[in-house]
């Protein structure tokens, strides 16, 4: 996949008669490692969007910035700067760059995990039109629609919005295994999507998350970044529309990434407050963790599934990550929780980056691990050779 990333906050320049906005932008794939390389120019859209109070109600209603303007991104670009006009009656507060065409722009789970659109992910940003003291903007967003049950209506969609670093540093954003994943678990969590071969896979993951469990399911994740997978779990787990015991899900990672985390999980404050999902953050180190040093949000329960993505590519980290998931496993085993002799599986998605990668199932395997299911989920990829994300759940022997 590839995403559109602004380098510099959208910047608003007041003119003598109007106001314009001015963008930065690249089109890169999840490390920035290589730029987008389309064989045809492909035609970026600006949607700006304000509110307007209809009905008694007030309502985002959506105005196509980029009228009369050519925006194109082209192989061999590396950095893409131009200005769009603002209207002079309605503050725009939000815009939205994405390519021109639908069946380029991945606005769904459903768009990734087809693998036959969505190649490019939107960016978003927030406008600050007055002049102040205050820091520019730092964060941008993405936002992607989740499939609900269907109704008598029909299908439908709610959107998930997740907060990222501008500019070109690899931390604090999405990743492709993160949003691969998650989008996986949408697929097999959704009445309403196609069961494909690659979402029928791993039926035991799917019994876990679609059973009717008699106590709260219990998740952790290890290594969540800005939250991607926990935090789509959390939200897909709410929106599935049936009677059952609470999921609770709690988040960990270094302390660096914890202001980013909450950051994201307070975006998700009103879709989850009535849902039968919980939430929550703690730090973990897994210099820690491969010692059974944990907090105390750890300790609190036996977890029932343990899932982590984007965590094998760092090859210095492998060695302390298996053992802290080894030391997880002994703690369900201890019977110190009401779920006592709960056995834990793991949930790991990853992109193959490297051959070096697979010192981390060595390891696990090492370490008793054994791989029970696996899948491979194509990546919706423009240019170039093709990509993907393999998704496994491991139990210990």
């Amino acid at each position: 996949m590839h995403y559109i990333r602004f380098l510099r906050a959208p910047e608003v320049e007041q003119g003598e008669s109007r106001s314009s906005l001015k963008l930065v932008l690249t089109v890169t794939t999840d490390l920035g490692d290589a730029y987008l390389a389309p064989h045809n120019p492909i035609e970026l859209a600006v949607i700006g969007a304000y509110t307007e109070r209809k009905d008694g109600v007030d309502r985002l209603t959506p105005i196509n910035l980029s009228l009369g303007c050519t925006l194109r991104w082209r192989a061999g670009m590396r950095v893409l700067k131009f200005e769009v006009p603002l209207p002079a009656q309605q503050p725009v507060e939000t815009i939205q760059v994405r390519p021109a065409s639908r069946e380029l722009t991945a606005l769904s789970t459903t768009d990734i995990i087809s693998g036959g659109q969505g190649w490019i992910m939107a960016a978003y940003a927030d406008i600050q039109h007055r002049q102040s003291d205050t820091h520019p903007a730092s964060v941008c967003f993405r936002s992607l629609r989740l499939p609900t049950p269907p109704t008598g209506a029909g299908s439908r969609f709610e959107a998930m919005q997740l907060e990222e670093d501008i500019g070109m540093s690899i931390a604090r954003r999405i990743w492709d295994g993160g949003i691969a994943a998650m989008s996986f678990v949408a697929a097999i969590c959704s009445d309403n999507i196609p069961q494909e071969s690659s979402t029928t896979a791993l039926p035991t993951l799917r019994t876990i998350l679609r059973g009717q469990q008699q106590r709260p399911l219990n998740i952790l994740e290890l290594g969540c970044g800005i939250g991607t997978l926990g935090i789509g779990m959390a939200r897909i787990l709410s929106l599935m529309g049936r009677e059952r015991a609470t999921t609770n899900i709690l988040m960990t990672d270094v302390p660096e990434a914890e202001a980013r985390a909450r950051a994201n999980m307070a975006r998700q404050s009103d879709a989850l407050r009535e849902g039968p999902a919980t939430l929550d953050f703690e730090p973990l180190n897994w210099e820690d963790g491969q010692h059974g040093i944990f907090g105390e949000k750890v300790r609190s329960c036996a977890w029932d599934l343990i899932m982590l993505s984007d965590c094998t590519y760092n090859t210095d980290t492998l060695q302390p990550l298996v053992k802290t998931l080894t030391a997880l496993h002994s703690q369900g085993l201890q019977g110190c929780h009401a779920e006592s002799s709960v056995v834990a599986k793991v949930l790991l998605a990853t992109k193959p980056r490297h051959s070096s990668e697979s010192i981390a199932f060595d390891l696990m395997a090492a370490d008793g691990w054994v791989v029970r299911e696996k899948t491979v989920l194509p990546l919706p990829v423009l240019d170039g050779e093709g990509q993907s994300v393999e998704v496994y759940l491991l139990e210990k022997e």
